[in-house]
């Protein structure tokens, strides 16, 4: 037989082992255990607990739903409306303008206050408008026809005569020429007046003056 001889592997060395290792084990062994601020298993009550036995001679009390006390509340009715669209779009009937709404307001058909202060004000300024004319009617007079014609034709008259005057002046005048350019401008003005009287009298068929104007017309005419 042959003799072997087998050699044993050197032994390994033992494995580095913490000194606090058995506090940690115990410190997480409970670490767990209130996570949630209570215990992980609660403890159920017992049968007394949830069914106390009630004294002799009480009356058990009733299991159905007591009826609540009234909180004041009032019931919501459900307003009526109207559809516009086919798509179920809707308002309140009330403010659709559908129904005679403002007709049951107590001050239906009065006028405001604020409306019969207006109309007093223009009653007011009328009265006294019409007070205005009837005493300058009392001053003026309407002029007569004739009267009016004549001082038409004076008028005319007298614008003939400044048109005459107008043009015999000479084709230029320089600013230069003070006196001519200053009499050439005073006739523009005058022709321009009498122009405008003349369309006056025309166009108005009754006119109304005072009684210094018909003392005026008296002396002049």
């Amino acid at each position: 037989c042959l003799d072997t001889q087998f050699t044993l592997p050197p032994p390994k060395p033992k494995m580095y082992i913490s000194k606090y290792r058995e506090a940690i084990v115990l410190e997480n062994k409970y670490k767990n255990e209130h996570r949630t601020m209570v215990p992980r298993t609660v403890k159920a009550p017992s049968h007394r607990e949830m069914c106390p036995q009630r004294p002799e001679g009480e009356k058990p009390e009733h299991t159905f739903r007591k009826k609540p006390e009234h909180t004041g509340m009032k019931k919501v009715m459900a307003q009526p409306a109207c559809v516009d669209t086919r798509k179920g779009d809707k308002q309140l009937l009330e403010k659709s303008g559908l129904v005679p709404f403002y007709l049951q307001k107590n001050d239906y058909r009065i006028v405001p206050g604020y409306l019969r202060r207006r109309k007093a004000e223009k009653e007011k300024a009328k009265q006294d408008n019409d007070a205005w004319l009837t005493k300058q009617q009392e001053t003026v007079k309407p002029l007569a026809e004739q009267e009016k014609q004549n001082i038409l034709q004076g008028l005319k008259r007298r614008f003939n005569e400044l048109n005459f005057e107008y043009q015999s002046l000479p084709f230029t005048i320089s600013p230069s020429q003070h006196k001519k350019y200053n009499y050439k401008m005073f006739l523009e003005e005058a022709m321009s007046q009498v122009e405008k009287d003349i369309a006056l009298f025309e166009e108005h068929k009754y006119i109304y003056t005072s009684d210094a104007f018909h003392c005026f017309l008296k002396n002049n005419l």
